[in-house]
């Protein structure tokens, strides 16, 4: 702890965490996993690709579920550890962390330094906008095009958009936002408790404190932790070690610590076991069951009926036909072909249907296949019949849907 890096332990510990925050952003669109990015949201065809899993637009409860695990998980986070999220994995703090010197640059150098750091900020921000955009367009898709001075309209005015508002907030907003208008530090109040992970002084050893206000200049938000914990307070600790490094030259701890609410004593597990954090708990934990469940169980293909332009006709047997669409969905990495049976609801009547061979689909295609039904003699009315589509390969993996057999005679 005698050097300047072992006393910022916090700062050291920080950074690490953000360039690996960073790393991953910035790399998960190029990591490809099964011919596809490791995470990105397909825009042009209403896909979810996430770590080698593609979930289709009729899946998108499952992306329901998710958005409602991640909200109890960052409710129970916040109730036990107050606002770590904003000081250790924030975006917005990870960019303005990892430019602050840059800023320091443009803000005291020459012209010269001022240029080239305000270049290095356009670079960044413009690279930020790119990876961004490649969360929603095929990033190696997008690297060609940009090669070949074809990126299109939308995809060049999204990524400009992007680059020049990060330009503008990483330069010159910053971490105001975070003390004044960011939504999750206003409603921080409501999500915490007396218990919660909190940054302060001792006040069993205010009296200690030198005035030095190394505390105060080291904030990134301008608050003076001394007062108590503010709204502004995103924990990122600078304060923390900026005391421990003053009061190191005297021999002793810092004033400034983090510490679970305003009481110094060890943390128990009565602090731990409270209610709320045995409610959020057991809503985390059953919402992330019920979305590892639909995840592991969810289907591999789909398909829907629709109206074929030929209506419900006669047969000359006396019979009934009617027409059908078949619209079969590939959700899979994999080419599937489909078998196809008929579960009358009228079991007194034959029913025959078109399809005699096995129904082909590429992977992560849509294929439409005519179908006819046919009965053998006069249905007694309106009927519905089940519709079997199964995977010839596995008849265990299957999917059923009821259509109505219309009778075109009229009484």
């Amino acid at each position: 702890m005698n050097s300047k890096r072992g006393k910022l332990k916090f700062r050291t510990q920080r950074r690490r965490v953000e360039w690996v925050l960073v790393a991953l952003y910035l790399l998960l669109p190029f990591i490809r996993i099964k011919g596809e990015s490791a995470f990105r949201f397909d825009v042009a065809s209403l896909k979810l690709h996430i770590f080698g899993t593609s979930i289709w637009m009729q899946d998108f409860f499952i992306v329901l579920l998710t958005i409602i695990f991640l909200a109890s998980f960052f409710l129970l986070l916040t109730l036990l550890l107050g606002r770590i999220w904003c000081g250790w994995a924030c975006p917005q703090t990870v960019f303005c962390d990892l430019t602050r010197d840059l800023v320091r640059t443009a803000e005291k150098n020459g012209l010269f330094g001022k240029i080239k750091a305000h270049l290095t900020m356009i670079a960044i921000a413009g690279a930020i906008g790119f990876v961004t955009i490649g969360y929603f367009v095929s990033v190696f898709e997008m690297v060609h095009k940009a090669v070949h001075w074809e990126l299109g309209g939308v995809s060049t005015v999204s990524i400009l958009v992007i680059a020049v508002l990060t330009y503008l907030h990483l330069t010159y907003i910053r971490t105001l936002f975070c003390a004044t208008i960011c939504p999750y530090g206003k409603i921080q109040g409501a999500l915490t408790d007396s218990k919660s992970l909190i940054i302060h002084l001792d006040p069993d050893r205010r009296s200690q404190c030198l005035d030095c206000k190394a505390c105060l200049n080291a904030c990134p938000t301008g608050l003076d932790i001394r007062e108590g914990m503010q709204a502004g307070c995103i924990m990122c600790a600078e304060c923390v070690d900026a005391c421990n490094t003053v009061m190191a030259k005297k021999q002793t701890k810092g004033l400034v610590q983090y510490n679970f609410g305003s009481d110094t004593s060890p943390i128990s597990f009565s602090q731990l076991a409270r209610p709320a954090i045995l409610i959020l708990s057991v809503v985390t934990v059953f919402m992330g069951s019920i979305l590892t469940y639909q995840i592991a169980s969810r289907s591999l293909f789909a398909f829907s009926i629709l109206p074929h332009p030929m209506g419900a006709r006669l047969t000359k047997e006396g019979g009934v036909v009617n027409g059908y669409i078949l619209s079969i969905k590939n959700k899979s990495k994999k080419d599937m072909s489909f078998l196809l049976d008929l579960i009358p609801e009228e079991k007194t009547i034959a029913f025959s249907h078109s399809v005699k061979e096995r129904l082909q689909v590429a992977a992560g295609i849509v294929e439409k296949y005519p179908l006819f039904i046919r009965s053998e003699q006069k249905p007694p009315g309106d009927t519905k019949v089940a519709i079997k589509l199964y995977d010839s390969g596995n008849k265990e993996n299957f999917m059923e849907k009821s259509v109505y057999f219309l009778n075109p005679y009229t009484e």
